[in-house]
């Protein structure tokens, strides 16, 4: 092997190096945006949890009924619930709404 390939092998490795070390850095800095969650493992989503860009939990939509549409929703303020929703007749409209 030649001097220049040797330099170019090194550098190709070095490279590597650093942009292995640069992924596992950020891996820890990822948060969602958005989870979807069968709670009941009956293979539909049954609940879906929104994030803010920090990783704080601003909403959550929940189908409680298990017919397949969302019949609850939470908002979030600083991690903590401050408002529900909820229909409960199936119309797809919120009749019930709490505060805290």
């Amino acid at each position: 092997m030649n001097k220049i390939s040797l330099v170019v092998a090194l550098f190709i490795c070095i490279s590597l190096m650093l942009v292995c070390e640069m992924a596992e850095s950020q891996q820890g800095q990822l948060k969602p945006k958005k989870v979807e969650v069968d709670s009941n493992y009956d293979g539909a989503v049954d609940r879906i949890e929104f994030y803010d860009n920090n990783g704080q939990i601003v909403k959550v939509e929940s189908d409680t009924t298990g017919d397949g549409k969302i019949d609850e929703w939470v908002i979030y303020k600083d991690g903590q619930p401050s408002s529900v929703k909820k229909d409960t007749n199936a119309d797809g409209k919120p009749d019930v709404w709490m505060e805290y």
